[in-house]
Formats: C-alpha cells, structure tokens, sequence
C-alpha cells in the first residue's frame, strides 16, 4: 500500500505527515519521522480494520496518479 507524505522541519524535530488520512508522527530525523509515521499508519489501518462491520466487504483499490513523472522514486520532487 502506498500513500502521499509530506515532511518538514519544525524547531528541533522532523514531521512527517500522510496527506491521505492526516495521520502524523514525529523524529529527531527525518528518517525517525518517517519510521514513526510508518508505524502509526499501520496502527492507523489495522484499527480501522478491525472497526469495520464484519458483514461487509473490506478491499483495496489501486490507483494511478497522472503527472507523477516530475516525482522520483523516493517521492521526492525532481528539478
């Protein structure tokens, strides 16, 4: 599962926020940030998983992004 996340600096930690559910976590790097992020967003969706009515079909959905050529792997912005 890929999402859409976004990090900045504020004072002396890292934040890295998931654009989709608005989950957001913090690090003393960047990487830190993005680890814990990681972590609470599966937290995130296993609880929604287990909130969901039993009787109902639970699935996921692929997507594709146009215009996501100007992106590089890393979800980094090239250029």
């Amino acid at each position: 599962m890929k999402t859409i996340i976004q990090t900045h600096k504020e004072d002396k930690y890292y934040v890295a926020v998931d654009l989709i559910t608005n989950v957001a976590d913090q690090g003393l790097t960047e990487e830190e940030a993005v680890k814990n992020l990681k972590k609470g967003l599966e937290e995130h969706y296993q609880i929604l998983m287990e909130l969901a009515p039993k009787d109902q079909k639970i699935s996921f959905l692929d997507i594709e992004v146009k215009n996501m050529s100007s992106w590089d792997n890393t979800g980094a912005r090239e250029g």
